[in-house]
């Protein structure tokens, strides 16, 4: 049965997010959403964007989402053309590129950050990378929101979410939370997925997370960056 699973905070873990789609046994027939920041933190943030399309390439269907990482790399990179400011960029993302500025990361890398959506529905879900800005009329109207809210739990407006969960990333939460939300959906409807798969030596992080939106399982895959 084809499935639709989502995955946020990758935060340049291309090893780890590999091992990751080879435990969930990640077909062409299934949908994969990924949530939002893909770069900074991690080795290989190229090698994140690169799998993804490779991925789409191969026929794989793979939705992306914008991440704040990503709103900060292409802030960081129009400010270094803008004002021959240096020393901006994640010294991890840079790296990965085999480039000391944001100029040495390619064009297309930040036009494909640029062009990410901020949020998707899809039946019974609203994926989103950080959270919905409740206090707002109409919560899709905040895009800023959506890549950098914290703490919104309390104002989930439940007339206006309806039997909808929402599913995102962004907060780094330990995987015991993440396994004590999955059982209280109906106490909060909200899924935090973001694992913290960068944060290496740190206790219950370090993981990357996926949730099958189908059959409403978790699956996590320890950080395997470091492994030789």
């Amino acid at each position: 049965m084809p499935r639709q699973i989502a995955i946020s905070d990758i935060h340049g873990c291309n090893r780890t997010l590999l091992a990751l789609l080879d435990r969930i046994a990640f077909t062409q027939a299934d949908e994969l959403y990924l949530l939002g920041d893909y770069v900074d933190r991690g080795p290989d943030s190229k090698g994140v964007i690169d799998t993804i399309w490779r991925l789409q390439e191969e026929g794989y269907t793979v939705h992306c989402l914008m991440g704040n990482h990503e709103e900060m790399t292409c802030h960081d990179y129009d400010t270094e053309k803008r004002r021959g400011w240096i020393g901006l960029g994640d010294r991890e993302l840079l790296a990965s590129f085999g480039a000391q500025h944001m100029d040495g990361i390619p064009q297309k890398y930040i036009d494909w950050m640029r062009q990410l959506k901020r949020y998707i529905e899809i039946p019974g879900y609203i994926l989103v990378h950080a959270g919905l800005n409740f206090k707002a009329p109409d919560p899709f109207s905040h895009p800023e929101s959506m890549i950098w809210i914290r703490d919104w739990y309390e104002d989930i407006n439940r007339d206006w979410l309806g039997d909808r969960l929402i599913v995102h990333g962004h907060t780094p939460m330990p995987m015991p939370l993440i396994k004590a939300m999955f059982k209280h959906h109906q106490k909060l409807p909200a899924q935090d997925i973001d694992c913290g798969a960068a944060l290496n030596h740190q206790s219950f992080f370090s993981h990357l997370c996926a949730f099958d939106l189908t059959n409403r399982e978790l699956v996590f895959q320890e950080n395997v960056e470091a492994v030789t």
